[in-house]
């Protein structure tokens, strides 16, 4: 090779180093303005979830029985929305005994041997998740979620729960769960003696030789509730979601427990 020739090749070469480096330098820049993009649309979608608590709680005050808000436009491209359960509206997978756990898995079609799996799981920790026990597979763990929980204190609330949750009360008939129902329409029970007064003398027999059991088996209103709230920023994907542990007090929500997505 010529000295030329030489020289054209480094040339050459040289003008490809400075290509490729220039390229590498033009896609670290993307990417970093991509990520700058993305940290700003994921605080503006963490400001929303915080709008909505502030949201939340101003109309808690003033309605205790909100269950839901939004989605609602914040403005902006900006959204949130909220969600708000009663877990004692639900049996506690956590905390039930055998028998109430059975008679709920059987009524929802669920095999009465999950109930020991529960049991069997529940010896080595707390249960978090439906998907922790095992034998319950997905199907199973669609049917059983309306009426099972991992959360709460353990108690039922009797103004909230379903029928095949009240059925596990010590002390509950057929009937007692009739009147229940039909006192939501119009006005809830308070307390276990008005619960009482409202049955025929079978039921109350019943509800009474069980009464012990019942009062520390039932509430009247919910002890805590879980709120779950979402912001996002449209049209992109991305969603900052909080999952708040609250016990309802008069006037508000005091927040006890906080879990950030």
């Amino acid at each position: 090779m010529t000295r030329r020739g030489f020289a054209l090749f480094a040339v050459l070469w040289m003008i490809a180093a400075l290509t490729a480096l220039t390229g590498a330098g033009l896609l670290v820049a993307r990417l970093g303005s991509e990520t700058t993009r993305n940290r700003v649309l994921l605080a503006r979608a963490e400001w929303a979830r915080e709008a909505c608590a502030d949201i939340l709680s101003a109309r808690f005050a003033t309605d205790p029985t909100i269950r839901a808000l939004g989605p609602i436009d914040l403005g902006r491209g900006t959204w949130c929305r909220v969600t708000v359960e009663d877990p004692s509206a639900k049996l506690n997978l956590n905390t039930a005994d055998r028998d109430a756990l059975a008679q709920v898995m059987h009524a929802v079609g669920v095999s009465r041997s999950v109930a020991d799996s529960v049991i069997v799981r529940r010896r080595s920790g707390t249960i978090y998740d439906l998907r922790q026990v095992p034998g319950l597979d997905s199907a199973a763990a669609a049917r059983l979620a309306p009426f099972a929980t991992t959360r709460g204190t353990g108690v039922i609330n009797v103004n909230a729960a379903p029928p095949v949750v009240l059925r596990v009360l010590p002390g509950v008939t057929g009937e007692t769960v009739l009147v229940i129902l039909g006192r939501r329409a119009t006005r809830p029970l308070t307390n276990a003696d008005e619960l009482a007064g409202a049955l025929s003398r079978s039921s109350r027999a019943a509800l009474l030789s069980n009464y012990a059991e019942f009062v520390r088996a039932a509430v009247f209103a919910p002890p805590q509730l879980v709120v779950t709230i979402e912001g996002g920023v449209r049209p992109t994907a991305i969603v900052a979601r909080a999952t708040l542990t609250a016990v309802p007090v008069p006037g508000r929500l005091a927040i006890v427990r906080r879990e950030t997505e």
